[in-house]
């Protein structure tokens, strides 16, 4: 079962979300928010598996929200639901740690199939907004990681981190401990310049090391 929170500060729009969720066998809805201090306290409380997260709220952007749910709550994937499809409120959010990113046009399939997915621990973005996202990656990735090679066990650990395995899970994978795998996670993130698993996702899309996970 995924527990899922959902946050929009349009009650009708996020009624509607609720409902869609609620409809599916596999998903509960564990919480609603209006805004940054709610989300943060339901969150600690109901401890959601997924956030479907609006970015323009009232009181707080959904991307300061996110960014401190990844620092504080790191287990909790969020995804993006919004009207905004410039790309650089993608950049924005892939920055703060979100792990998909979906424009409110989408369908009722397509948002349960976001969903799942970043739950799985893929990444989810519009095919309308990959390939620039994609090309930006590649100039600022090209421009840094050709002097900083991964070493061999940082590509096992960036392969599984693409599986969305936990630390736990790469560790018993690989037979190392759940403190060497984050010695290797945080070299691999300085290497290749990101700050979340998402973007570890997008380098290897980019370096067609696993395919696109479009919505």
């Amino acid at each position: 079962m995924i527990r899922v929170m959902v946050v929009d500060d349009h009650a009708v729009l996020r009624d509607g979300i609720v409902h869609v969720i609620n409809l599916e066998e596999n998903m509960k809805v564990v919480g609603e928010a209006s805004g940054g201090e709610e989300v943060k306290a339901k969150a600690a409380h109901a401890k959601p598996d997924v956030i479907v997260m609006d970015i323009h709220l009232q009181e707080e952007c959904g991307v300061d929200i996110t960014a401190y749910l990844q620092a504080h709550h790191p287990e909790i994937k969020v995804l993006m639901l919004t009207v905004a499809d410039e790309d650089h409120y993608l950049q924005r959010s892939l920055d703060a740690g979100a792990a998909g990113y979906l424009l409110k046009e989408m369908t009722s399939k397509e948002l349960v199939y976001g969903i799942v997915n970043v739950w799985k621990g893929h990444c989810v973005i519009p095919p309308s907004m990959t390939k620039n996202l994609l090309k930006n990656y590649k100039n600022r990735r090209d421009s840094y990681t050709g002097d900083h090679p991964l070493t061999h066990r940082e590509k096992e650990v960036l392969m599984e981190l693409t599986k969305g395995l936990s630390n736990k899970e790469i560790a018993r994978t690989l037979f190392i401990s759940d403190k060497t795998v984050k010695i290797h996670i945080r070299n691999i993130y300085k290497k290749l310049e990101v700050k979340s698993r998402s973007q570890v996702m997008l380098y290897a899309i980019q370096k067609k090391l696993i395919p696109p996970m479009n919505a």
